[in-house]
């Protein structure tokens, strides 16, 4: 809180109090002087000066009252201007103590309900830029038609929280024009009116907060100005909480494919053993493993270039063809790994059939020249009947598609899997 120089009236003379009261003092003697030497009869002395010591009293109380009232303290901070210090130091702080240790959804939530302690708003997001760079998408969102919102996309020249990332400052839309004609119909029901805060990191954004009201907003520098602030308190906990996302999302994606590594397999496959395993013969599971034919020749032939496509132009084929509870990733070198929770033995075959018949049916561009098609060698192996781990599904699948590869299976002998053990 925040003090002026001084109290009031200090540095500008007597104050009217003490003016009175010395002109008071002064009278009051020579009117009492000449009372007593008048020929006034001894009541109407008794009245005079009664009169006068009320009158006295009355101007004593009143010079004490400005005399208190001076030496009040000037505050010029607002009740709201406390609040608002109040919340935004509790961002401060939060920000301290839970550094990066909070997930993003976690601390969008904390960040909502300190900041509508002091800008009230029925509803949030916040946009983060996509990978491409040339578009924002609806990271987090909280309150009102937030469901909707979440993962909406919007290139960087639409909408509110385009124009704050360009412009890098705080824009508001008063009616929700903007907004209306960039966002879902159905994000916008029930909104009125909205403002957009640059998240800064080193001046240049890395977010945007959009704030969202069902009431219009009108603009005035005082609301820019508590949002600015806003801003100011709330980027470092974004940031740090984004960036270490990303780095757990790094270490855990193939950068070729951008799909998951071995790393995410074997931690998602834990998660459904645990499940099959409470449920073992409700819950079956299967676990694929595939690469692709002869793709060290591919490489020689035309290049690593090529190679590089040709496992993209996988990954994407495979993910295309996968149910949604499905799991893909890569692993090493040509290999890529296939979770199928509920998938029996049959129910897995049937789904590498369809695999197969729709590489049949593609065809790969090598270069402007040449064409080729892409095959696959397959193995699998179910849970309880060909292991209970992760590791021996996965010893057991590859087994199995070693057998595929083999040019004359009749002359390959293949030990059961209890004389191997």
């Amino acid at each position: 809180m925040k003090f002026s120089d001084g109290f009031r009236n200090s540095d500008a003379g007597l104050s009217a109090g003490q003016i009175a009261l010395g002109v008071f003092g002064l009278v009051a003697p020579i009117v009492t002087f000449l009372l007593a030497i008048s020929g006034l009869p001894d009541s109407g002395k008794i009245m005079i000066l009664i009169v006068l010591a009320a009158g006295y009293s009355v101007v004593c109380l009143w010079a004490l009252r400005k005399s208190t009232e001076a030496a009040e303290p000037i505050v010029d901070k607002t009740d709201k201007d406390r609040d608002l210090d109040e919340a935004l130091t509790a961002i401060g702080e939060a920000s301290e103590f839970f550094g990066a240790s909070l997930k993003p959804v976690d601390i969008f939530r904390l960040v909502s309900n300190r900041v509508a302690q002091v800008f009230p708003f029925v509803s949030s997001a916040l946009f983060i830029e996509s990978e491409s760079g040339d578009s924002l998408h609806v990271a987090q969102a909280e309150g009102m038609n937030a469901e909707v919102m979440l993962n909406t996309l919007l290139p960087l020249d639409r909408g509110l929280a385009g124009m704050a990332w360009l412009s890098r400052e705080v824009e508001v839309d008063s009616d929700l024009g903007l907004e209306m004609e960039a966002m879902p119909d159905e994000a916008m029901s029930g909104l009125r009116s909205a403002i957009a805060i640059p998240l800064m990191h080193e001046q240049q954004p890395f977010a945007v907060l959009v704030l969202y009201r069902d009431q219009r907003l009108a603009t005035d520098d005082t609301i820019r100005t508590t949002c600015e602030a806003i801003g100011t308190r709330v980027s470092p906990l974004f940031l740090s909480s984004i960036s270490f996302e990303r780095s757990i999302s790094n270490a855990l994606t193939d950068p070729l494919t951008s799909l998951p590594n071995e790393r995410a397999f074997f931690m998602v496959l834990e998660n459904q053993l645990a499940e099959s395993q409470r449920f073992r013969d409700e819950r079956p599971l299967t676990v694929l493993s595939v690469d692709i034919k002869n793709f060290a020749d591919a490489n020689q032939n035309f290049g690593f270039a090529a190679g590089d496509r040709m496992l993209a132009f996988a990954a994407t084929h495979l993910a295309g063809l996968l149910r949604k509870m499905d799991f893909l990733c890569r692993s090493v070198n040509d290999e890529f790994l296939i979770i199928l929770p509920t998938a029996s033995e049959k129910f897995a075959g049937e789904i590498i059939q369809r695999i197969k018949d729709h590489f049949a049916a593609e065809v790969f561009s090598v270069n402007e020249s040449e064409n080729i098609k892409i095959w696959l060698n397959f193995g699998f192996a179910t849970f309880w009947q060909d292991g209970e781990t992760g590791t021996q599904l996965l010893q057991h699948a590859r087994i199995r598609k070693q057998q595929s590869k083999a040019e004359e299976p009749s002359k390959v002998l293949w030990f059961p899997k209890e004389y191997v053990n």
